[in-house]
């Protein structure tokens, strides 16, 4: 029953999405409320509304990327059934121990926002305005990293997949 409950909250944010997007941001002002919930966890549309347009052009370069480049598509993809996630499996990635702190947040490492262009990254603060969202717990950002391919794809410092030897003799 779960996974009917995260499939359809993928679906649903989909519908929404691909409509604001193909709207040109019409309706994303429209129900401005919702986005907003979706993307910062506040329903004030208001305070996050500078955001829509940047969201929105994000939105097509990822999806001419996703069309574009099949190893993206294929290192990047979720089942909707997946569950919602706010960090990494550890039991698949570590932080590296050259990496100064060792939990499993971001901790000003931005690479993969920097690289994506990411207009919620707040570069002040070195954080992404998303954090704990909908979006971020349902989508690529609250999973991150997952695989050799997306460290390697990000060149991020941070994070390294756990040896197959180093899983196999945590269960011995």
């Amino acid at each position: 029953m779960q996974k009917w409950k995260w499939a359809s909250a993928r679906i649903v944010f989909l519908v929404v999405a691909l409509t604001g997007a193909a709207s040109g941001g019409i309706s994303a002002y429209l129900l401005g409320p919702l986005y907003s919930w979706y993307f910062f966890n506040d329903i004030r549309f208001l305070r996050h509304h500078r955001m829509f347009l940047p969201l929105l052009v994000a939105f097509w370069k990822l999806v001419f990327e996703w069309f574009r480049r099949y190893e993206y598509r294929g290192m990047f993809a979720i089942p909707l059934t997946a569950p919602p996630m706010m960090g990494p499996d550890i039991s698949l990635v570590r932080v590296r121990p050259t990496w100064p702190e060792t939990d499993g947040a971001c901790n000003g490492c931005i690479e993969c926002c920097i690289r994506r262009a990411c207009p919620l990254l707040d570069p002040e603060r070195k954080r992404c305005r998303s954090y704990g969202s909908f979006f971020w717990r349902y989508f690529n950002c609250g999973r991150y990293p997952e695989s050799d391919d997306q460290i390697l794809y990000y060149d991020c410092h941070k994070w390294e997949v756990i040896p197959r030897q180093d899983l196999t003799e945590k269960d011995m």
